[in-house]
Parts: structure tokens; sequence; C-alpha cells
């Protein structure tokens, strides 16, 4: 592979021929820290511990006046209002169509960066191999967190086979990983990239930081996996889904850099709402949100005021 510059971080970085075909994106330690902490998208509330597990609907928009598109999965519904998007985040709160067969196969094949067919990813995987996708999916994501505990480090965009060897990384390496692993076992897996919740991060406090994580097809539904964080939630913003090659997210971290999240809310829904939600019935105007999370209200579900 020829030494070319992408811009991912919203910097120019490097991809640096590795082994096998593969290559490495490199950025020094301190722009890449850099501009991590840059891209961190203030929370507008504190959200507690408490709701993670459950449903938090958001309003997200872009400050230099270009529209927002974001993917709808199983897990994250989309709604568009005028020039701001509304994302509900659960466990099955979105509504994507299931993939076709050639991208079940695209999803299922090793490439350049998720060498699912290496040596060393097929050993690894096969550890973990248990009767159910499912159970084999859990077992793979806690042998990811094992395995990667070498330095953490933002610089860098390296391949599943590099992150195994290397064991250093962040969620980028954490998610090439666990993909690899998971293609291995014939589990057809591929790549969010998106912003997740962190109380603190490098210095900032309730922020949402771009993050990676993995979502594999368990023959009825995308089901998202996260080795690099203790877990998917109600937190876990989609942004876009790519293969695992550092080309298919090129760009978005400068949509990251102006975007804003403007409202958030955690959402009790009754069985009226419910109802209403199967019928495609949304009101579009800002009270759709719900009650925003408050220092007074942490820890306690607010209802869903959808009419």
């Amino acid at each position: 592979m020829p030494r070319t510059s992408l811009s991912i971080l919203a910097l120019s970085i490097v991809l640096v021929p590795g082994s096998a075909g593969a290559a490495t994106a490199e950025l020094s330690s301190f722009a890449a820290t850099s501009a991590m902490r840059a891209l961190a998208v203030p929370s507008p509330y504190r959200i507690p511990q408490v709701a993670l597990e459950g449903t938090i609907r958001y309003r997200l928009a872009l400050d230099n006046g270009e529209r927002l598109s974001l993917p709808e999965t199983g897990e994250q519904g989309i709604h568009y209002d005028e020039d701001a998007v509304v994302v509900t985040v659960c466990a099955d709160c979105g509504n994507e169509a299931a993939p076709t067969t050639d991208q079940l196969e695209q999803y299922r094949s090793a490439n350049d960066w998720v060498q699912s067919r290496d040596r060393r990813i097929i050993d690894f995987a096969r550890r973990a191999r248990r009767p159910t996708s499912e159970a084999t999916m859990l077992a793979l994501t806690d042998a990811v967190k094992k395995h990667m505990n070498g330095t953490i480090a933002f610089n860098t965009y390296a391949s599943a086979t590099q992150a195994f060897e290397s064991r250093s990384g962040d969620c980028t390496e954490f998610a090439v990983l666990l993909a690899a692993a998971a293609r291995a076992r014939g589990i057809p897996a591929r790549i969010v990239v998106g912003l997740a919740y962190a109380p603190r991060f490098l210095g900032n406090r309730h922020v949402f930081t771009p993050h990676l994580w993995v979502q594999v097809w368990n023959g009825k539904r995308w089901i998202s996996h996260d080795a690099g964080l203790d877990g998917f939630d109600a937190t876990h913003i989609a942004l876009a889904i790519g293969d695992g090659s550092p080309q298919a997210f090129a760009g978005l971290m400068r949509t990251i850099a102006h975007l804003q999240i403007t409202a958030a809310a955690q959402v009790v829904v009754d069985e009226p709402a419910a109802r209403r939600a199967a019928a495609g019935v949304f009101r579009s105007h800002h009270p759709a949100l719900g009650a925003p999370f408050s220092r007074r209200e942490e820890g306690k579900p607010i209802r869903d005021t959808t009419p």
C-alpha cells in the first residue's frame, strides 16, 4: 500500500504501509490528543447512570448551517425536524432494513484492516467459541478487553493484526480487533463511528466523545458490542457505519467538530405513547423530546410527553 494522506481527525494523517498489505494511520501523539480534546461535544446535561440502560432522545444540529444526515439502525431511531435531527437511542429504538446478501458477505469478509483470515486472529477467536453467536460475541468482547492491555494512544488507526500484536491503541483498535474476531467466527460484523458520553475525558467534563464500536448481525438484527467501554448503552449515537477501513470515515471528524447536542431527555414510554409511535405519529417541535435531565431530576425516570 503506498504512503497516502487522509483527513480523519480534522488533520492530515498518513497511512503507513504495514505487514500483509495493511497500514497504520499515524499522527503525532500530542496533535491527536489535542484534536480529540477539541472534538468532545458538550452534553447539555449530566446524564445519570440509571438512564444508560433505558431510552434517551437527543436533538442534534450542525453549527455551520449544513444539514446533518445520520444512519438509522435497530438501536437508533431518526426523525428530521427542520434544521435538526431528533435521535432516539435504546436497545430496539430503530427500524433498519435487513442487509442484502452482498452486504452480509462484505461484513463477513476480511479486508486490509479487519484481517479475519489471519491465523493469529483465527486462533484468538476460536478460544471464545460458544454455543450461540450472542454468547460468542460476549466472550469475544471480554477477550478483546483483556487482550488490549497496553498503552492508550489516539495517534494511530491500526489494523486488527497490528492491534493484536501491540495490544495498544484506543477504541479504534478495540473495534477492528473485535470485528476481525467476529468475522473469524463467521459472524457478520461492521464498525460504527459515533459518539459516546463520558463524565470525564481529557480534562473535559460531561461530554460526548468520538467513539468506535462493533455491530454484528444475529440473523434478525444488528446488535452492538463495545469492547472499548462497558458495553453499549443509550449514550451511543451512531454517525456512520463502515467495513473497518478508515477511508469509509474520512471527513467525519469535521462533522463532529461542528456538531451540537442541544437537548437530551430520558424517555419512559407509556402504552399510549408506544401505540402512537408505532403509528408513526411524532410531534416535530422541540417539546417532543420530553423533559430534560436536570440536577434535581437525576436518577428519576421522566415520562415521554410525545403526543
